[in-house]
């Protein structure tokens, strides 16, 4: 007798013991996952907050570790729940994000220009006394 594996598909919530997850993509065999956790502390910048792009009331106050997606096997999940749509545009947009920030992180010093409002100034000390004023 064949194993039947769960229909699981995008924007679904899984649990599997004590971990919950989003499923973000699918194949025969895998899930790729977005563990969610309540309420942690310090937040990271590829962080999704659940609070109200859930349809349950039990995610109110989750939030989406966008970084640290993975594959899990199908076999072992059960279905606890679904996102909404736009919830799950949400969490696209931050793994994306995440990716290209870990990018741009991995290349030389120098390659990349900078985003601040001036640049950084060598052998700069700070504002000068009588300067005007940039605000």
């Amino acid at each position: 007798m064949e194993s039947k594996l769960p229909t699981l598909s995008r924007g679904d919530i899984v649990v599997r013991g004590h971990r919950h997850g989003v499923v973000v993509t699918t194949t025969e065999s895998r899930l790729f996952l977005v563990p969610l956790e309540w309420n942690p502390f310090p937040r990271h910048r590829a962080d999704v907050g659940i609070s109200t792009l859930a349809s349950q009331v039990l995610y109110h106050d989750a939030v989406a570790r966008c970084w640290e997606s993975h594959w899990v096997r199908r076999g072992g999940q059960r279905f606890a729940g679904r996102m909404l749509p736009r919830a799950m545009d949400d969490i696209l947009t931050a793994i994306r994000r995440e990716a290209l920030a870990r990018k741009s992180e991995q290349m030389p010093a120098g390659l990349v220009k900078s985003t601040l409002a001036f640049g950084p100034m060598m052998g700069s000390r700070g504002r000068r006394v009588g300067a005007p004023s940039l605000g």
